[in-house]
C-alpha cells in the first residue's frame, strides 16, 4: 500500500493494490512520510478496508470535521476497551464514537451536560462496559482537559455494548429496556431483591442480552426438549410461573411467543439467581 494523504502522523489515506482507497490508523505511521511512498503495514493498528468502503468513506468524512487528535483519542479509548473486555469491536464503532464524542466535548465547553436517562440501567446491565468508559473519561480528561460525567460513561460504554453485536444503537436501547423490564417481572413475582453482584445474576442478564438480540432478529430456539421442559415446569413451580409471566410480557409487548425451549432456559436461569448464592 502507498500514502495517499497525510491528516497526521499517526492517520493516513492509502491505496492498496486494487486501488482502493483505506483509512489506517497506527501509531507513527505516516511519521517522515511522503505522498507516494511504501507503508509500513507492521504499525497498522486498525484499517478501514475495502470490504466496509461506506465506513471508510463515512471516517474519511469525519476526518475533515473532527479534530484530529480526537480521532487519536478515540482509537486510544477503543483499543484499551477491546483489551479490557478481550473483544474485538466492529468497525462502526469508530463512526459513531468519534462523533460521539466529538459532539460531548463541544457540549461540556459549553456547559451543556446530556442527563442520560438509562444510566441506572446502564449501571447494573452492563457493569463491565461502563468500568471501561469510566477509564475512557480519565483518558478524555488526560487528552481534552474536559472531565465528562458519569452521563457520558454510560453513552460510551453502550456505543461498547453495541459495537459488539451485529445490530445498531436503537437494537441495544430497546434491548436495554426489554432486560430491565423481565428483570423487574421477576423481583415482583418473587418479591425480593437480586443479589447483582452474584454470578447467577451475571449469567441471567447475559442470557437475557442475547436471547433478546435473538428475538429481535427472529432466532428463537425451536423445540426440541419437551421432556426437559416438563421435568422444568414439575420441579420449579414458582420459576415456571414466572417464566410465564415473562412468556405474556414478550406476547404483548414483542407479539413474540416462546417456546417450550426457551422457556426452559428462563426457569433454569429464574431459579438459579432466586434460589442460589453463587
Amino acid at each position: 500500500m502507498i500514502i495517499k494523504k497525510k491528516f497526521n502522523n499517526n492517520i493516513l489515506l492509502a491505496e492498496d493494490e486494487n486501488h482502493n482507497e483505506v483509512v489506517l490508523l497506527g501509531k507513527s505511521i505516516a511519521f517522515e512520510k511522503k505522498v507516494g511512498e511504501r507503508i509500513d503495514e507492521t504499525l497498522i493498528e486498525k484499517k478501514f478496508v475495502p470490504d466496509y468502503q461506506d465506513v471508510a468513506n463515512q471516517f474519511i468524512q469525519l476526518l475533515n470535521k473532527v479534530p484530529l487528535q480526537q480521532i487519536d483519542l478515540v482509537n486510544k479509548i477503543i483499543t484499551n476497551a477491546e483489551k479490557e473486555l478481550n473483544v474485538t469491536f466492529n468497525d462502526s464503532i469508530y463512526i459513531g464514537l468519534t462523533d460521539h464524542l466529538n459532539y460531548a466535548l463541544t457540549r461540556a465547553r459549553e456547559h451543556m451536560n446530556l442527563k442520560n436517562a438509562m444510566l441506572w440501567e446502564i449501571k447494573k446491565f452492563y457493569a463491565k462496559e461502563f468500568a471501561v468508559a469510566l477509564k475512557a473519561l480519565d483518558l478524555i480528561a488526560y487528552y481534552e482537559n474536559v472531565k465528562l460525567s458519569e452521563d457520558e460513561a454510560g453513552y460510551i460504554a453502550l456505543h461498547f455494548v453495541n459495537a459488539q453485536q451485529d445490530s445498531n444503537m436503537e437494537t441495544t436501547i430497546l434491548m436495554t429496556d426489554i432486560v430491565q423490564d423481565v428483570v423487574q417481572i421477576i423481583k415482583f413475582q418473587f418479591n425480593m431483591n437480586l443479589d447483582e453482584h452474584s454470578l447467577n445474576y451475571s449469567r441471567l442478564i447475559t442470557h437475557l442480552r442475547y436471547f433478546t438480540l435473538r428475538m429481535l432478529h427472529g432466532e428463537l430456539a425451536v423445540n426440541h426438549e419437551d421432556l426437559l421442559f416438563n421435568t422444568l415446569k414439575n420441579s420449579y413451580h414458582r420459576a415456571y410461573e414466572c417464566a410465564l409471566k415473562i412468556k405474556d410480557y414478550f406476547n404483548k409487548r414483542c407479539n413474540i411467543t416462546l417456546t417450550n425451549e426457551e422457556l426452559s432456559y428462563l426457569i433454569i436461569h429464574i431459579n438459579r439467581v432466586t434460589t442460589r448464592d453463587l
